[in-house]
């Protein structure tokens, strides 16, 4: 499997990141759209009050099939190859036993048109593979990785 055509083993994706009132919600659903290819129409919007009494926003969108696999395909062939080793290295980390892999994406970065990793103030995305395929495509997916 080529790490470039990952997305074939995946049938779903969730996205979720929380807006905070310092940011702008516009330039995010954008940056959703132009970098990762999910659309503003499969977003949910929940208004959520912080800590300090402050407004957040927290979207969340899923995309399945063909939408799915384009978004697991855009986010590895646009990580870096530090990135992707970190992955690699870190596999469980990533991965649980209900056939999910999980990403966290820089927002800000985002907002650039690049996908980097990062575990603070993230957009987090869970990709799923299919059932049938859990075992085999978790180790395809890891072989890909350094492919």
């Amino acid at each position: 499997m080529d790490v470039k055509k990952i997305g074939s083993v995946f049938t779903s994706a969730e996205i979720e990141l929380i807006v905070h009132a310092t940011e702008s919600l516009d330039k995010l659903i954008d940056a959703l759209s132009s970098t990762l290819g999910v659309r503003g129409s499969t977003l949910t919007r929940e208004v959520l009050t912080g800590h300090h009494g402050n407004e957040i926003i927290l979207l969340k969108g899923g995309v399945v099939g063909d939408d799915a696999r384009s978004l697991a395909d855009r986010l590895m062939v646009s990580l870096s190859s530090e990135d992707i080793l970190h992955i690699y290295r870190n596999f469980d980390l990533y991965t649980d036993n209900r056939s999910s892999f999980y990403i966290r994406i820089s927002k800000q970065e985002m907002v650039k048109g690049r996908i980097r990793l990062s575990q603070s103030d993230a957009v987090r995305i869970r990709l799923r593979l299919a059932k049938r395929m859990h075992k085999a495509s978790l180790e395809a997916l890891r072989s890909a990785l350094v492919g």
